[in-house]
């Protein structure tokens, strides 16, 4: 009977989270965090995969500014998206710096791939924290490109000297077995 009043805690405890706008989720003994900015919900799915996966704890990177679909209509040149990863240096703005990378070993960044690179939040993102002593492990998803432009430009922008695993790229609805499968042979 304990036992139904600790999980029942626990998932009050998950929910208020949620309705706070809290963007962690925590297993609490997990030194693995996988970070994720997700536009339009497909990279959240491919973080929640992974972290059930895992038993690892999960971050958002939420923009200050949300992106709206209009943002996002990559047929119009001059939308947000666009316009943003053709400016390397542009840094959008987080809507909280509050995440906690001190106590992991290891930190996945998930983030879709905008024209074959990061988009530039996550440019954001690793340069306001502190990776020194870290394993990082990129990960995204996208239609059709590869990591690899992205992976370098991360490299370049991110503060400390951790070290990196290879990355992939992973359909949003990869499966709890097939990323541990890839992640265990890392």
């Amino acid at each position: 009977m304990s036992n139904f009043f600790v999980r029942l805690l626990s998932s009050m405890f998950a929910f208020s989270l949620i309705m706070s706008g809290s963007s962690v989720a925590s297993a609490a003994t997990s030194d693995t965090l996988v970070v994720y900015f997700s536009a339009t919900g497909n990279t959240r799915a491919m973080a929640t995969t992974i972290s059930s996966a895992l038993g690892a704890d999960r971050y958002e990177i939420v923009p200050l500014e949300p992106y709206s679909e209009e943002d996002l209509n990559y047929h119009n040149e001059s939308c947000r998206a666009n316009s943003e990863q053709k400016d390397p240096a542009l840094r959008p703005k987080l809507k909280a710096l509050d995440a906690d990378l001190t106590r992991y070993k290891t930190v996945i960044l998930a983030y879709p791939l905008w024209w074959a690179e990061e988009p530039r939040i996550i440019d954001t993102f690793v340069e306001s924290y502190d990776f020194s002593g870290k394993t990082v492990v990129p990960v995204c998803t996208s239609g059709g490109s590869g990591i690899e432009k992205s992976i370098e430009n991360i490299k370049k922008n991110i503060r400390g000297k951790p070290s990196f695993k290879d990355g992939n790229r992973f359909s949003s609805h990869v499966t709890a077995d097939e990323f541990k499968s890839w992640y265990d042979s890392l």
